[in-house]
């Protein structure tokens, strides 16, 4: 059994980095909500400095996600955008929103916040799976990846 799957590496950091700018945009357009949900101020906030940590290590996560994203797509058959979006949305709502529900229920979280951060993941997951899905690229690099 042939255990090679041909990753799209430059699909992939492309879709991390648009992945994290519809975050960006999601969290600023929610930001007031959000803070509101979360229980801080935005002073509050800024108290604690303006560190490029999050921003890096979110970028870095992100990339990972498209990385898994698209191993699993090219697990499943031939790509396409539609066949990306769907497997994004499913596994933004089978695997993020359920983790993040669980989470929540015990750390009594309010709903509007999953609201806020399971919506994020699911807008950009699927529109990851939908770059994913629709890069072909002429010469894939192959990696080995156990099965």
């Amino acid at each position: 059994m042939d255990r090679r799957v041909k990753l799209n590496y430059p699909a992939i950091v492309v879709a991390g980095v648009v992945y994290w700018c519809i975050q960006a945009g999601w969290y600023t357009v929610l930001g007031q909500q959000w803070l509101i949900a979360i229980g801080k101020t935005m002073a509050e906030m800024q108290q604690k400095g303006n560190s490029p940590l999050p921003y890096i290590g979110s970028l870095v996560c992100d990339i990972v996600v498209a990385c898994v994203l698209a191993w699993i797509l090219a697990r499943t058959g031939e790509p396409s955008a539609g066949k990306g979006a769907i497997l994004g949305a499913a596994l933004a709502l089978g695997l993020v929103a359920t983790a993040l529900m669980t989470q929540y229920l015990f750390e009594q979280r309010p709903v509007a916040l999953f609201l806020i951060n399971a919506g994020g993941a699911l807008v950009g997951i699927t529109v990851m799976g939908a770059i994913l899905g629709a890069w072909k690229v002429k010469h894939p690099v192959a990696a080995t990846v156990a099965a």
